[in-house]
């Protein structure tokens, strides 16, 4: 296990390398950053002068390496809008993304697992029926436009909560609420399917066969064959739903990672986006690998074949 734990780190430091790459070619693809720094009217010199203090006349080699640097060292400059290290403004909004990624992921989990469990132990019946088509209809509405009716229904309308920004747990209800609607509707069909072909081992066959109760074959037999294929779709879950803050996080005037992204992108603030992606995607692979982690420690078929 432990040389596991070390290989996936490895592939961390891998990621981070072809994360930073990407980001520097972009960069380089969307135009030279002095320009874009200067007033329109500035003469050559001025944009001369803003290159050589950006470090762009040096090698390319030469600045690849310290994008490089920068990225391990957390280091990626001030950003151009803000005049302020573009890491220290990454970090002051990653905790508040994470106050509506965080609560929507749990949330998620203990009702896409009630409705996973009562759907597997009714397949046929009207009713698990009738459940899948409510997580289908809940599936085909995009997490924005839900978020959007709901801004209608309990901001315009209503007036419990606020219509966009705010401060405090009520901005939080209207983001988490969109956010865990479309994390239920694939998590509770993922959780019935993993159970029905769970249900179907022939170690639970057996342990019906021998008269064991129904809630002591779905406890412990069919739910941890069950577990390590949906803690891994939990690492899927959370990209998606951090990559939806893109645009829920503008839409609802939310001040998160996602908004700071958005406004890095629209003002070609290079620092600023690289700062931002590059944490986005740090954080995405450590979940995913802490995941990959735990699921390896639960499921002992998958250890051996680490050992194998």
């Amino acid at each position: 296990m432990i040389a596991y734990i070390v290989r996936r780190l490895l592939l961390v430091a891998l990621v981070a390398c072809g994360v930073t790459t990407l980001l520097f070619a972009l960069s380089r693809l969307a135009g030279d950053p002095a320009a874009l720094l200067v007033p329109p009217d500035a003469s050559d010199e001025v944009v001369a002068a803003t290159r050589d203090r950006l470090g762009l006349n040096e090698p390319v080699l030469v600045q690849y390496a310290h994008a490089l640097w920068g990225s391990f060292t957390l280091d990626f400059g001030d950003s151009f809008a803000f005049g302020v290290p573009a890491a220290q403004m990454v970090f002051e909004r990653i905790g508040a993304s994470l106050w509506l990624v965080v609560p929507s992921i749990l949330i998620a989990v203990l009702l896409s697992f009630a409705i996973g469990v009562v759907a597997a132990l009714r397949p046929g019946r009207p009713s698990g029926r009738l459940i899948m088509a409510a997580t289908f209809v809940m599936g085909s509405v995009p997490y924005f436009w839900l978020a959007l009716l709901l801004v209608m229904l309990f901001a315009v309308r209503l007036g419990w909560l606020p219509a966009t920004g705010g401060t405090g747990y009520a901005s939080l209800v209207v983001p988490v609420v969109a956010l865990t609607v479309t994390a239920v509707s694939t998590s509770a069909r993922m959780t019935r399917g993993q159970l029905l072909d769970s249900f179907a081992e022939g170690y639970v066959l057996t342990a019906r066969s021998k008269g064991v109760p129904p809630w002591r074959v779905l406890l412990g037999h069919a739910l941890p064959g069950a577990m390590p294929p949906m803690l891994a779709w939990l690492g899927i879950e959370f990209s998606f739903l951090f990559s939806a803050l893109l645009i829920l996080e503008p839409l609802l005037g939310y001040n998160g990672l996602g908004a700071l992204l958005i406004r890095g992108v629209t003002n070609q603030d290079f620092p600023l986006v690289q700062a931002s992606v590059f944490c986005m995607a740090m954080l995405i692979t450590l979940v995913n690998i802490g995941l990959d982690v735990i699921v390896r420690a639960v499921d002992p078929r998958l250890r051996t074949k680490v050992a194998t």
